[in-house]
């Protein structure tokens, strides 16, 4: 712009488009989109950031493709009739005929959901007119059904994925919970069946990469020893009360979650009171409802008398840098109404434990890791690793977990070995 004569308070947008189309032209980069994003989100960083730099700021399009309308896109109609079912799903009538017995949890009924505004949207890209979807029951029409899963099969190559297999069981279920007609239920269903998804079988190859890593013992005793270095010597540098309080809760999660292989979501929403039960005699149980839990079968564990030292010399020093006093929350949002984000305080965990360790560790793979060193130790024993992760089949455990255990059984095995030899002696 300088070499153009275009002063910084000139710069529109048509100027930034003929920079990138310099780039694209005289091949000054090889990845002109990217240096061309830069430029723009260095820009609007100076809006943002610098006294008396202009003010405008230039629009920079969305690389993701838009594909789910809003709610507000679709016809009156059709959001009275999907707020009447998901009232249903959440108030079972368990004498009706084909009735839920049982509510289904709020997390289960915001994914239905979304499902359906993804599945109503994606019916408007395949031609259908918005204003004809008036109800639920246009979805799970057998030719709408088809004509959707097609839509959304366009966007992946053909190849199932979850999101489709999930999307059109869905459909499937809710022709049987809205009462349609036995043809129609019968033709969903052989829909359903040919896009279902194989069953995962046993870990993702990057969870099982990730944990061959830990089978080191010096890289499992970094991050074993990882809290208790993080509470006492927080990172050095711009170290104000603030930032050190925010590593002492990062040390904190990272404790609970080696001791308690719990669910990020349930690690966010702690409450002191409810969560936290102590009986009296210096003892701590960290204690799960059926509520709480995916699996709806309670879990508690009995927090090592390290981990609740720390939790406690972080609830008598967090405020009022973290929190305003008497936030019942472990890990409260700054203003202490409320819990953080699961999602805010997985991140937060997978960054501090990859700069304290090098090691790519999120949130989930603490279970993962639980599971691993008791099958170490106990080669076989599934049960135990089931109610540790609060699993309600211990044939899902076995499934997800078999061969974590084949380092220790071949180790064990070798030894009998040589016993056996040393016998013939």
């Amino acid at each position: 712009m300088s070499n153009q004569g275009i002063a910084p308070g000139k710069v529109r947008i048509t100027h930034a488009q003929a920079y990138k189309d310099a780039l694209i032209s005289n091949e000054i980069s090889k990845s002109p989109e990217v240096a061309y994003r830069a430029a723009v989100n260095g820009w609007n960083l100076a809006v943002r950031s610098l006294r008396g730099w202009p003010r405008t700021k230039l629009p920079l399009e969305q690389r993701q493709k838009i594909i789910k309308l809003t709610e507000s896109d679709f016809p009156t109609e059709f959001l009275v009739d999907l707020d009447r079912l998901i009232f249903c799903l959440t108030n079972p009538d368990p004498l009706a005929e084909d009735g839920r017995a049982k509510a289904l949890r709020p997390a289960t009924l915001q994914q239905y959901r979304r499902q359906i505004i993804r599945f109503a949207s994606e019916l408007v890209h395949a031609g259908v007119p918005v204003k004809k979807i008036d109800s639920v029951a246009v979805l799970l029409t057998p030719e709408m059904a088809e004509r959707g899963l097609r839509q959304m099969l366009t966007r992946t190559e053909n190849k199932v994925t979850k999101m489709i297999s999930e999307v059109a069981a869905l459909l499937r279920n809710l022709a049987r919970i809205t009462g349609q007609c036995d043809a129609t239920q019968k033709q969903l269903t052989k829909i359903a069946a040919r896009v279902a998804a194989q069953p995962q079988r046993g870990m993702t190859a990057k969870n099982r990469t990730r944990l061959r890593v830990l089978q080191n013992d010096k890289a499992m005793l970094r991050l074993l020893g990882l809290p208790e270095r993080l509470y006492k010597n927080p990172p050095a540098g711009k170290a104000n009360a603030y930032t050190k309080a925010l590593a002492r809760e990062d040390a904190v999660a990272i404790a609970i979650l080696l001791a308690c292989p719990i669910r990020i979501k349930n690690l966010a929403g702690i409450h002191l009171e409810q969560h936290i039960q102590r009986p009296g005699d210096g003892r701590a149980y960290l204690v799960l409802i059926e509520d709480d839990l995916k699996s709806e079968r309670p879990i508690e564990f009995e927090l090592p008398k390290d981990v609740l030292r720390m939790i406690d010399r972080h609830l008598a020093s967090r405020c009022p840098h973290m929190c305003p006093a008497g936030t019942p929350w472990l890990f409260p949002r700054r203003d202490g109404t409320s819990p953080m984000v699961p999602s805010q305080l997985s991140a937060r965990i997978k960054q501090r434990v990859f700069k304290a360790t090098g090691l790519a560790v999120n949130s989930h793979l603490f279970r993962h890791i639980a599971v691993m060193n008791w099958l170490d130790a106990y080669p076989g024993a599934y049960e135990v690793a089931r109610r540790l992760l609060g699993h309600s089949d211990v044939s899902h455990t076995i499934n997800l977990y078999s061969g974590l255990e084949v380092k220790s059984a071949t180790r064990t095995f070798a030894d009998l070995m040589e016993a056996k030899k040393g016998r013939r002696k």
